[in-house]
């Protein structure tokens, strides 16, 4: 049974490391969707609906 070398990880706190920051760009709230559209979709934004693009099934699905 091998032993797995430790690698020991520089401290990552101190004056050299800032904490993760988030982006979030502003939302103007401009158009909306329907309530029954909004709900198929998932969102009443239309700024925000992205849909995966469709695949063609192949003929072993």
């Amino acid at each position: 049974m091998k032993k797995s070398k430790m690698y020991a990880l520089p401290q990552m706190m101190g004056p050299g490391f800032r904490l993760a920051r988030a982006y979030v760009p502003f939302q103007v709230m401009d158009k909306i969707f329907e309530p029954k559209k909004g709900l198929m979709r998932g969102t009443i934004f239309p700024e925000l609906y992205d849909p995966y693009p469709k695949k063609k099934r192949s003929e072993d699905d």
